[in-house]
């Protein structure tokens, strides 16, 4: 898509989402075994993180950080610099991947937390979190709605 590089919120966000648009379309986990938390800017997951880091140790991503005069944070920014090793993704892993990341690369950070907020696990953990936000609480994804029509066409590619 011609993305130089991807912020972290941007990594979390896209992976999050990806891995509810596998549970509703697929009915399974596109990531399994990936555990997400609560934290104050939405869903985040350590083992993302993780691997996140390890690419940056391994030389395979740099970390270009820029600021803003009219945001407060700076912005980091994860570009490729050298090539991953090959990844296997069977050929509907490549079509869903295609098909969402499409929707979702080019979505501003405000549509993106946005999509992320109306998801149902967000929507869930939100409505239990009255007297505020409680940073840690792992990310209930049973709450997903799994659409059986599609589940079926999906299921044998994803």
């Amino acid at each position: 898509m011609g993305i130089k590089d991807l912020s972290r919120f941007q990594l979390f966000k896209i992976s999050y989402i990806i891995q509810v648009l596998s549970l509703k379309y697929a009915g399974k986990e596109f990531l399994p075994g990936t555990t997400f938390l609560r934290h104050k800017n939405g869903p985040i997951s350590t083992d993302i993180y993780q691997a996140i880091n390890e690419l940056f140790q391994k030389k395979y991503i740099d970390l270009d950080i820029s600021k803003k005069e009219d945001y407060e944070f700076e912005r980091h920014g994860h570009k490729l610099i050298k090539k991953l090793p090959k990844l296997s993704f069977n050929q509907g892993e490549v079509i869903f991947l295609d098909n969402f990341l499409s929707e979702l690369l080019p979505l501003s950070q405000k549509k993106l937390k946005d999509y992320t907020y109306s998801t149902e696990p967000m929507r869930e953990i939100i409505k239990k979190e009255k007297g505020g936000i409680k940073t840690g609480a792992v990310i209930n994804f049973s709450t997903v709605v799994v659409d059986p029509d599609v589940v079926d066409s999906y299921a044998d590619e994803v």
